[in-house]
């Protein structure tokens, strides 16, 4: 192992477990309906809500999401996994600090 892996181990571990959720939620169901149906719609909708938004506000946007289906599944399978392993990095990156913060100071700041 090289210096990295024990400095950003819950960032890496977290990232990944976040990118394995999206990888085995939301791209089966889009693979498998062909990204056609209200049910993956919701799906999409619901858990890759900040791309369904950022495709909603940049021009062209709704062209691109009501458009064609493979461009629609690739975008959300391969840009939804990266927005999940950000989340879960990010998630990963407060751990640490909390983490890495001394015990007296947690225990000062409760009383």
């Amino acid at each position: 192992m090289n210096a990295y892996w024990p400095k950003y181990k819950p960032r890496i571990v977290w990232g990944f477990i976040g990118g394995l959720f999206h990888l085995f939620t939301v791209v089966p169901i889009l693979v498998v309906t062909g990204g056609s149906g209200e049910g993956q719609a919701w799906v999409v909708f619901f858990l890759d809500f900040p791309l369904v938004m950022f495709l909603k506000v940049i021009p062209h946007g709704n062209t691109f999401l009501y458009g064609p289906v493979s461009s629609y599944i690739f975008f959300f399978s391969i840009l939804g996994t990266f927005l999940y392993a950000i989340i879960g990095g990010g998630i990963g990156f407060f751990l640490e600090k909390i983490e890495r913060q001394p015990r007296n100071a947690r225990n000062q700041t409760k009383q």
